[in-house]
């Protein structure tokens, strides 16, 4: 399995280095709406555990009742997906530098940079309340999503 996923993070690598190097703005686009969406299916994924096992600590008793223990069994099940996403957090960023001073599309992926983060950070680094948390999930979640939509429309 370790095998599987280093051969698939090589060509990931592979390929996001020949997109970043070589090509026009429009395979950069679509590189940036690709690893942007591929993140955020993970996040989704995170966010909804997190907020799973946060619900179950306080409604159903488990997790001897530790808010903490909850968020931190989330995100231990995920920890392949955190590292994915810290990687990918690095390949948006060095692509988000590409693309942001493009006349045609620079405010669009300075807006879906911002909404990402936004996510990114509401995900990886959970505060608040559990109703706050339920709240903000799904509007940064439908935020990213609306601005990832308007984006492949540029692609």
């Amino acid at each position: 399995m370790k095998k599987i996923i280093s051969l698939m993070l090589i060509t990931v690598m592979l390929f996001c280095f020949g997109g970043c190097f070589g090509g026009n703005k429009t395979e950069k686009l679509s590189l940036f709406y690709d690893k942007v969406s591929e993140s955020q299916e993970l996040l989704d994924d995170v966010a909804d555990d997190i907020y799973s096992n946060w619900y179950d600590a306080i409604y159903k008793d488990k997790f001897n009742d530790d808010i903490n223990v909850a968020i931190a069994s989330a995100q231990v099940d995920h920890e392949e997906d955190l590292e994915r996403i810290e990687d990918l957090e690095d390949e948006i960023t060095e692509l988000f530098k590409e693309l942001k001073d493009d006349e045609e599309n620079g405010r669009l992926v300075k807006d879906v940079m911002s909404a990402y983060s936004d996510y990114y950070e509401f995900v990886v680094n959970v505060s608040g309340s559990f109703n706050s948390y339920s709240a903000d999930k799904e509007t940064l979640k439908k935020e990213l999503a609306s601005l990832l939509k308007d984006l492949s429309y540029e692609i």
